[in-house]
């Protein structure tokens, strides 16, 4: 009997990576988890390439087991209707992937009828939780975090208390909806929110009212309505804009999320408005449903999958003991122009309200 050959081959570990690389056991570890700042290139490389000679997958359980882990984190997001978490989402499974992690996922929803304890039934099944909630005003979900007692980033909130958190430059993606449609011709722009009790709202209501005003162009409040980041706020919202004569509504939309301009575009056929013959519409949040509506959307495609990325790393991070750090990721970024938007059709000298 060939002794040699019955004989399983030994599982490389951590060990014999670091060992052949030349680098001692937690730069191995560090690394293999693609934390590589502050490392040259080069040893980050060898590393690599040895690992993947040598054959070497982690074995997460014996990790787990040895770090009283559940290797899996928790994504909480408020309403699972938003086409915005779509990519986000994504980008988070691509790193729960890479370093062994199951991801859960949950829809909890703040407000004063939601649970005070542990909602979404964490305690013991994570090691942490990335956290969506934008809302800038609830008591409770401030409470419910400290109760949570668990590692957690904020997903697009940048308030002052999120320590951890990782956002979008909103801003920058609301003033790209006016310098679109202010590049096509359009003077009258109103504005379709999202929930201004949020801080992605409130920092797009901001990055809005910048870029029109750096254009000298007019902001009537009867031009801007809160859609709740909802299709029937959105439909409500547009209804509230655009139920005015021709000379004193806008000619252009600018929505500030896919699901509101769903909403809104259903709002512009009851209106008997024409899209874009009658009125222009953009909004934010790329996702293949755009392209499905009648017309197709012209939307500004932000990083959320990039954004997925640096918030499960930031977790991970701190779940091994690092403090978070508030980062924006401000780009890339593009339109993506479809019918909803077309050149202004009328006399561009026309009378224009006050801006206020």
């Amino acid at each position: 009997m060939d002794t040699a050959r019955s004989t399983p081959r030994r599982r490389p570990t951590l060990r014999d990576v670091a060992a052949a690389a030349g680098v001692d056991l937690s730069t191995a570890s560090r690394l293999l988890r693609n934390h590589t700042d502050g490392y040259r290139r080069d040893t980050v490389d060898r590393v690599v390439r040895v690992a993947a000679e040598l054959g070497y997958r982690p074995n997460t359980q014996a990790r787990a087991l040895r770090l009283r882990r559940q290797q899996a984190i928790a994504m909480l997001v408020p309403d699972l209707d938003n086409f915005g978490f779509t990519e986000v989402l994504r980008g988070i499974q691509d790193i729960c992937e890479e370093e062994g992690f199951t991801l859960l996922l949950s829809e909890v929803r703040a407000g004063p009828h939601s649970p005070r304890h542990d909602p979404a039934n964490l305690a013991g099944r994570v090691d942490g939780a990335l956290v969506a909630f934008a809302t800038v005003d609830d008591p409770q979900v401030g409470q419910w975090l400290h109760q949570l007692d668990l590692p957690t980033v904020m997903v697009q909130r940048g308030a002052p208390d999120a320590l951890a958190c990782v956002v979008l430059d909103e801003e920058g993606n609301a003033g790209l909806m006016v310098e679109h449609l202010a590049g096509l011709g359009h003077r009258r722009i109103g504005h379709v929110s999202g929930s201004l009790t949020t801080d992605t709202a409130l920092r797009r209501q901001q990055g809005f009212d910048d870029a029109m005003g750096a254009r000298g162009l007019p902001i009537p409040p009867a031009w801007t309505a809160d859609s709740g980041f909802t299709f029937a706020g959105g439909h409500a919202a547009t209804l509230a804009i655009m139920s005015r004569r021709e000379d004193q509504r806008p000619t252009a939309l600018a929505v500030d999320s896919l699901v509101s301009a769903l909403g809104c575009l259903t709002a512009l056929r009851e209106l008997d408005l024409r899209v874009p013959d009658d009125v222009s519409v953009i909004t934010i949040d790329e996702h293949v449903m755009a392209a499905q509506t009648t017309p197709p959307l012209t939307t500004i495609k932000v990083p959320q999958r990039k954004l997925g990325h640096r918030a499960a790393r930031m977790l991970l991070d701190v779940i091994e003991g690092g403090t978070g750090d508030r980062v924006v990721i401000d780009g890339p970024t593009e339109i993506i122009v479809r019918q909803s938007t077309a050149p202004y059709r009328r006399d561009p000298s026309e009378r224009l309200p006050s801006r206020r």
